[in-house]
């Protein structure tokens, strides 16, 4: 087994200051290896005031190109001979792709130019992101199929596929992706072990006692916000001063703020837009449950930060959340829009009983242990033959 001080480099599609699951995966781990003594380089799109201005001599900004549909993300352009220029000056061990797209291959590129070892993370369930591309049905399926056939190829370049949940290696061996293991992300615990400020939270938004509906996450179609919304009546019958906030922003934002205002429902929903990092413990903590929808991430970072603070979730049934949630014990799982009101409804009733066990559950996952653990994985590669 490999024990010295690895140098890892992370190739990614997303980076700061985007703030997204993959990048505060990546923050995670970057922050614990470099704790535990290794070296972590970092190689990600960029623009050019990021280029200019950074200073971080482990960061290396490739040029890059706004991402038409969503323009939050760039792409990396022609990344591969600085690629191989700086892993080799890094004299990196190993390199560990968390990205699909040119920063991916160049991360191909680096391991075969340079006979280093390299594994790959699977972050993001991308064929279900096509609506990007095409609101065609047909063309859709199309790109899908032509996605899972490119993210085949791309991850058989690779020994190992690190995948964050049982319900992504069902869906990978499904695609004839099976060179994969499960290594859950986890928490920084010191980030929501706390004292938190709820108070404040109902303050700035004049909320009193009444319920809080919380979601964190990016405001995207695939997010599946619509499940929520179209949940709303039936939990205001129940709790008609409830408040449903949204923290977070994208590009489905005014999508969703019209589906409310055609609902009739604009007073109970509060869209905070970004929140920052040490604001968020607060927000958690204020709410009476935490509600994810999605069945589109491949793990759900935001449902573990919720319950580390004792907020119980709601989340979607054959999904990777759901992997996370015990029924009646530190949350509950829902089925479609008629069953999610009356989940929430008794998450709120039942939220003292589920505190502890919320906590509890999400104490499993640390990023330390996920860490640990890839250290392990990184060491056993660099040793082999």
């Amino acid at each position: 087994m490999y024990t010295n001080c690895m140098r890892i480099a992370f190739f990614t599609d997303s980076y700061l200051p985007n703030v997204d699951g993959v990048v505060t995966s990546l923050l995670g781990y970057k922050k614990e290896l470099e704790e535990m003594g290794h070296e972590v380089f970092v190689f990600c799109p960029g623009n050019k005031k990021q280029k200019e201005e950074n200073k971080d001599d482990k960061v290396y900004y490739f040029t890059s190109a706004s991402f038409k549909p969503y323009p939050d993300y760039r792409v990396a352009v022609f990344p591969f001979f600085s690629a191989v220029k700086k892993v080799k000056e890094y004299n990196a061990d190993i390199i560990h792709s968390h990205g699909i797209a040119t920063t991916g291959l160049a991360a191909i590129q680096c391991a075969n130019k340079l006979k280093i070892p390299a594994i790959a993370s699977f972050h993001t369930l991308a064929p279900e992101g096509v609506h990007y591309l095409s609101k065609n049905q047909k063309i859709q399926d199309f790109f899908k199929s032509v996605a899972w056939k490119y993210l085949k190829w791309y991850y058989s370049n690779f020994k190992t596929v690190i995948i964050p949940s049982h319900y992504m290696k069902k869906i990978l061996d499904e695609q004839g992706i099976s060179n994969t293991l499960i290594n859950p992300t986890g928490i920084d615990f010191s980030r929501f072990n706390k004292p938190t400020d709820p108070k404040s939270i109902r303050k700035k938004y004049n909320i009193k006692n009444n319920p809080i509906i919380l979601h964190v996450g990016r405001i995207a179609l695939e997010k599946r916000l619509e499940i929520l919304i179209n949940s709303a009546d039936n939990v205001l019958n129940i709790y008609p001063d409830a408040k449903f906030i949204i923290v977070g922003k994208g590009p489905a934002e005014e999508h969703y703020k019209q589906l409310i205002q055609s609902k009739g429902l604009s007073k109970n929903f509060i869209f905070t837009g970004y929140v920052a990092e040490n604001e968020l413990p607060d927000y958690y903590s204020a709410a009476d449950v935490f509600v994810f929808p999605s069945d589109f991430d491949t793990q759900g970072l935001v449902i573990l930060e919720s319950m580390s603070v004792g907020t119980p979730v709601v989340v979607k049934s054959n999904s990777a959340p759901s992997e996370f949630v015990k029924e009646g014990f530190n949350g509950y799982i829902f089925s479609d829009h008629f069953d999610l009101p009356g989940k929430i409804i008794n998450a709120i009733k039942n939220k003292d009983k589920l505190r502890d066990n919320a906590i509890s559950e999400s104490k499993k996952y640390t990023i330390r242990k996920s860490s640990e653990r890839l250290a392990e994985i990184y060491s056993s590669m660099i040793s082999s033959p």
